[in-house]
């Protein structure tokens, strides 16, 4: 069968393939989370006014069926460094932002649209940095685009970092029985003591339809101000753009969210998107004014379990990493990482700071770990 690729470069563009892509983004496995499906591309790009356009590389079958696409942005990006305290820019310039992991295609159709695409970019002279911010490793679309010459893939964590998640379960009681049990037992009283701890009519509430999203949005703007990376990533969650797209979402099962609620005020949240039989822990947070009733923890252990219930037989991804609520929930974990793809250019030459800056620093880390753990015995 012959495969043709092409590249959307406008919304209208995007607009006119939305249902078309959408099916296969929802298909079992085909995204790796709900930021390669076409809406969050369209609002990706619509809520932005820096330049950023789509670069959306769409490989359609002999048929004309769309079997895969590679959901990128255009964007101005700068590469930094951080060496002994000090930011060194590495790159200043264009470059292509891809949402996710990888390419957006079914198992069986995968390795096909990864070949395609990859050297539909390959051959583009235009193109010389993509930044895949959330990796898979090894990264299967990186290594595509490698091959075909040109390309290197440089990482640009400098430690190792673990993406976190549960497998599919028959249920949140089948769940509970693959923990030990004092970590069971724990977790389950915790409940109890933190709702306690808060009094009045504390609740965990639960938004998932379109109507809720106005009032989530007005309750999240509430308490995500009071929360400890309000100053570090200020977020209005009241725009527009975004309760429009959280209203299509969640009316499409893709959104679902959850507040700690005391008196009419919200205390903690929990917020996920949910694609392909995999619900994303996106965000949390709490009150610092609550932190010490352990609510934000808790509100993760009750928001996973009705999960697991709800949705039977589907993952639940933690993202990566290495929080404690992850070590305690999770059931697997999988190696990922940050990483540029760049073509071998004068431009892209700082890119070759990584790897012994990588070396540099993971040796200093070690030391660190060696020294704290003599220390603690």
């Amino acid at each position: 069968m012959n495969y043709v690729g092409s590249t959307l470069h406008t919304l209208d563009a995007l607009r006119a393939l939305r249902d078309e892509l959408a099916q296969v983004a929802e298909l079992p496995g085909a995204a790796s989370g709900i930021v390669q499906h076409p809406d969050w591309i369209e609002y990706e790009v619509s809520s932005r006014h820096d330049g950023t356009v789509p670069h959306v590389v769409v490989v359609r079958d002999g048929d004309g069926r769309v079997a895969g696409y590679v959901p990128l942005l255009a964007i101005e990006h700068t590469a930094r460094l951080d060496v002994a305290g000090r930011r060194v820019n590495l790159y200043r310039g264009a470059a292509l932002r891809l949402l996710g992991a990888g390419v957006v295609a079914s198992e069986a159709q995968r390795a096909t649209v990864e070949f395609l695409a990859s050297r539909q970019l390959a051959g583009d002279a235009g193109i010389r940095v993509v930044r895949i911010q959330e990796a898979d490793l090894p990264n299967r679309f990186a290594s595509a685009l490698s091959a075909h010459g040109g390309f290197r893939t440089v990482a640009a964590n400098l430690l190792d970092q673990v993406h976190w998640s549960i497998d599919p379960q028959p249920s949140s009681e089948a769940w509970l029985a693959g923990m030990e049990k004092k970590q069971r037992t724990d977790q389950l009283q915790r409940v109890g003591r933190a709702y306690r701890k808060l009094g009045g009519d504390a609740a965990l509430r639960v938004f998932d339809r379109g109507d809720d999203m106005p009032e989530y949005c007005r309750l999240m703007n509430e308490v995500y101000a009071r929360t400890w990376h309000h100053d570090d990533l200020p977020i209005d969650w009241e725009v527009p753009e975004r309760v429009a797209l959280f209203r299509r979402l969640a009316d499409a099962g893709q959104l679902i969210g959850h507040i700690v609620v005391r008196d009419g005020r919200p205390l903690a949240y929990v917020h996920g998107y949910r694609i392909g039989g995999t619900y994303l822990v996106d965000d949390l947070g709490y009150d610092e004014d609550v932190a010490k009733a352990g609510i934000g923890s808790v509100a993760v252990f009750q928001a996973v379990r009705g999960l697991l219930d709800r949705f039977p037989g589907e993952r639940v991804s933690f993202g990566y990493g290495d929080n404690q609520y992850k070590r305690l929930l999770a059931t697997r974990t999988e190696p990922c990482g940050s990483l540029y793809v760049v073509r071998a250019t004068r431009a892209t030459a700082g890119f070759h700071m990584y790897a012994p800056v990588r070396w540099f620093y993971r040796g200093l880390h070690r030391v660190r770990t060696d020294l704290k753990a003599r220390n603690a015995g």
